[in-house]
């Protein structure tokens, strides 16, 4: 990979600015890596005024990679094509949500009805039979046939 001669100045400033920061954490001891990486990247790190740019001597290929792939054309279209598969994505899981509380919602509705049935039946018969002993009593003077 070839670094443009501001890219390496940036990385030599950045590793000037730090190291005092790196042996004062390795050499005091009393303060532990995490704060003290802290307390360097807050001293010095001050926001640029400008946003970042490429250089002037960037090629016109990578200057078209900037502005049309990575935020430009491409990406609005990568952008768009993610949210309508999160929108489709979306749309099957409610549609497989409510085809299976359908499914469920029937079942229920085919068991209970299968339960009134059997119900409905017990009852027949229940009647059926108190009918029979009712009927089978009056015959015989009002009891129930003995041995002889």
């Amino acid at each position: 990979m070839v670094l443009s001669s501001s890219c390496k100045f940036l990385i030599v400033a950045a590793c000037v600015t730090l190291a005092p920061a790196a042996r004062a954490a390795t050499g005091a001891g009393s303060q532990s890596g995490k704060v003290a990486a802290h307390a360097a990247l807050s001293e010095a790190a001050d926001l640029p005024a400008t946003p970042p740019s490429l250089p002037t001597q960037a090629s016109d290929q990578a200057r078209n990679a900037l502005d049309n792939t990575a935020f430009g054309k491409k990406g609005e279209a990568e952008s768009q094509a993610h949210a309508q598969a999160t929108k489709r994505a979306n749309d099957a899981a409610l549609d497989a949500h409510i085809d299976a509380a359908t499914q469920a919602a029937e079942g229920a509705v085919a068991s209970a009805a299968r339960s009134a049935n059997a119900d409905g039946r017990a009852a027949a018969g229940q009647a059926q039979a108190n009918t029979a002993r009712a009927n089978g009593a009056a015959h015989r003077g009002g009891s129930f046939p003995t041995k002889p």
